[in-house]
């Protein structure tokens, strides 16, 4: 008799952790572009920066710029720690418990922008 194969929160996960250093690797240049450079020389306007954020298309990257990364983050960290053989007890609720609580923060946040 063979036994269902056991479930695994791991494909879920991975696709966050893919979709965070992607979301990463391609926005946070453009992010540092605007930020250090553009906005300091007054080539962006900051009002415009707020009109953008307020708006459903602004709050939606918003979004996926701070939620993503913080999931790669995190487990990077879970990995990262098993790798250095430090086990804590239910590290994986631990570090993605985190990244829930911080998503569902950001998400507040951004809505009531």
């Amino acid at each position: 008799m063979k036994q269902a194969p056991k479930r695994s929160n791991e494909p879920v996960v991975w696709l966050l952790f893919g979709a965070g250093g992607t979301v990463s690797a391609i926005v946070f240049p453009i992010l540092a572009l605007i930020l250090l450079f553009l906005y300091p020389l007054g080539l962006v306007d900051a009002n415009n920066m707020i009109a953008f954020a307020q708006s459903i298309i602004g709050k939606l990257i918003l979004l996926v710029v701070a939620i993503f990364p913080m999931w790669a983050g995190m487990h990077r960290l879970h990995h990262g720690m098993h790798d250095f053989k430090l086990h804590i007890p239910a590290s994986g609720v631990i570090f993605y418990g985190l990244a829930t609580l911080y998503s569902v923060l950001v998400f507040f946040a951004v809505i009531n922008i």
